[in-house]
């Protein structure tokens, strides 16, 4: 990414030798997510930070290539998968069990090379994946045993930690109990699956996209609902006696859906928030609700997973079907064609463009 609002530019860079605690991977496969469009048209303010140029692409699943001195996670030959949210071990969320937090998180992005007429490129959040080839840090890069496509482990770094540890991690979804989500992308979808995997006994998807409501009754949604014809919480308060959910669940990538998400809740309800608008976006709820109507909201970056600890567990979900990965894969793209990618998540006419290597 060179500027803002402006196709990304497919270049060579000449990248620097990695340091002492730095992890070389040659990249298989990278989904392209729509955080990366919103970046690209200026809702998360990159071109303020003066990092430009950078490499998106925040997960990425690859062969490690070379390691740094000092690196004692993985080794040359090693499959890793590589995600946006790092684990230091070192930091008090780290110790705290709350490695989605971890001080590491939202470091300023390391200069990962330069291009061929000497300026520094960087790498944003610390992967920048849309790349042959990423220079990434030992605490960003995590071992992945499983021999299954590279494309499908690769949503383990952005859309299944992020909608499927939304349901399990962040809401712990009961059996039994009900659930509604605001939004059907790839974090919407994978929160189907994840309530699917946890036996909520409803639920309720909703999305203006015919496609993505199919999509849903595939994955396991119980109902569905066009959003942009009808009102939202009222049919889902008519499907559910006038209670609302249990849990409620923003993936609409909208303000509205975040009040949509907590309107639908029942009293003393979780109510889960992943979308993210823009680095400024506000939003408006009810103090009475949340003062004293028990409405327990909750953060979900990257589902409170944490990899190290729950790598295996998705894998072996994917492993043995539990998690649909084929059906969230649209179109592969190669690295030259990465714009085609850009496009159709800014269209949502795929789930998951998949660029690959």
């Amino acid at each position: 990414m060179v500027a803002e609002d402006a196709p990304l530019e497919y270049m060579e860079i000449d990248f620097r030798s990695p340091a002492e605690t730095d992890v070389v991977v040659r990249v298989e496969a990278t989904p392209f997510c729509v955080t990366d469009w919103l970046g690209v048209h200026g809702s998360l303010g990159i071109a303020a930070r003066g990092i430009l140029p950078t490499v998106l692409g925040h997960a990425a699943v690859g062969e490690v290539i070379e390691v740094g001195a000092d690196v004692t996670r993985v080794r040359a030959g090693d499959r890793v998968l590589v995600p946006a949210t790092p684990e230091c071990g070192r930091c008090r969320w780290c110790a705290r069990g709350r490695m989605d937090q971890c001080v590491e998180l939202f470091a300023p992005p390391a200069v990962i090379g330069s291009t061929t007429d000497g300026v520094s490129v960087t790498a944003y959040g610390n992967v920048g994946s849309y790349a042959d080839v990423v220079v990434v840090r030992e605490i960003g890069v995590f071992a992945v045993r499983s021999g299954l496509p590279a494309e499908w482990l690769s949503m383990i770094g952005c859309g299944i930690c992020s909608g499927v540890g939304a349901v399990l991690n962040v809401a712990q979804v009961r059996p039994g109990s009900s659930v509604a989500i605001i939004g059907c992308g790839q974090v919407g979808l994978w929160m189907v699956q994840g309530a699917r995997l946890a036996g909520a006994d409803r639920i309720i998807a909703a999305d203006p996209d015919e496609s993505r409501r199919s999509s849903a009754l595939q994955l396991g949604a119980t109902d569905v609902i066009d959003s942009g014809a009808v009102d939202v919480v009222g049919c889902i308060k008519d499907l559910t006696a006038g209670i609302g959910v249990d849990y409620g669940f923003d993936a609409g990538g909208t303000s509205g859906a975040v009040v949509d998400a907590f309107r639908a809740t029942s009293l003393a309800g979780v109510v889960v928030l992943t979308s993210l608008e823009s680095t400024s976006a506000t939003v408006t709820l009810p103090l009475f609700d949340l003062a004293l109507r028990g409405r327990d909201v909750r953060s979900a970056q990257s589902g409170r997973t944490s990899f190290t600890r729950d790598i295996p567990l998705y894998t072996r979900w994917l492993e043995t079907g539990q998690l649909d990965a084929a059906a969230m894969l649209g179109s592969r793209y190669r690295l030259g064609d990465v714009n085609g990618a850009l496009d159709a998540a800014g269209r949502r006419t795929e789930l998951t463009p998949m660029i690959v290597n």
